[in-house]
């Protein structure tokens, strides 16, 4: 099955981060372009915020 590329705005995958608390300067869609609608949304599924422990 053939899947185009995803051809719209990616602000609508962004704003799904921002709803997470993950802003533009921790996950940029764009570096993303050319992926299909799936892709990025399996993308911004998976993400979340890792804080690491001071050792």
């Amino acid at each position: 099955m053939y899947e185009p590329d995803y051809a719209g705005n990616m602000e609508y995958y962004q704003n799904q981060l921002l709803r997470k608390g993950i802003t533009k300067d921790m996950l940029d869609m764009d570096q993303f372009s050319g992926l299909t609608a799936r892709e990025l949304q399996g993308i911004v599924n998976s993400a979340k915020i890792v804080v690491k422990e001071k050792s």
